[in-house]
């Protein structure tokens, strides 16, 4: 388990993902959240998120509305040492948790992750925010996977 995940934190209980993927995933649906909301989206405050078997993704999907939802995986699945750079810069503190939103994009199609606007989860509270990254180091369509 990475040292910025605790064991057991607010509503997650979180174990250990396949060997060697260094990520740690929810048991169930854990209840996030975000005070803000998310960018574009102030009023869906209530979600949902849960692991995907067997990877190192997430599903969050609104309780304000169930037909909003996405995707997202640790900020450093995408970009090793991400999570790093952001606690540097002051943006998050021990034992937060970043994930990226993947999504598709293009013909043939192809994923990306949002490195500019990565969610920040504070497992203890079960409590989230988004933040606004303007950094090239952090960019808002970073390629993951293209389909072939």
């Amino acid at each position: 388990m990475r040292s910025n995940e605790p064991s057991r934190a607010g509503k997650l209980h979180l174990v250990p993902a396949i060997e060697d993927k260094p990520v740690s995933q929810p048991l169930s649906p854990a209840e996030l959240v975000f005070p803000d909301g998310l960018v574009g989206l102030p009023t869906l405050v209530h979600h949902h998120m849960k692991a995907v078997p067997d990877t190192t993704l997430y599903e969050i999907v609104s309780d304000e509305d169930p037909a909003i939802g996405f995707i997202a995986t640790t900020a450093d699945t995408v970009k090793p040492g991400a999570t790093d750079k952001l606690r540097e810069r002051g943006l998050i503190t021990e034992g937060e948790w970043v994930l990226a939103i993947l999504a598709v994009h293009g013909e043939p199609p192809g994923i990306t992750a949002n490195l500019a606007g990565p969610l920040v989860i504070d497992m203890e509270k079960a409590t989230a925010r988004q933040l606004v990254i303007e950094d090239p180091e952090f960019p808002l369509q970073v390629p993951v996977a293209e389909e072939h």
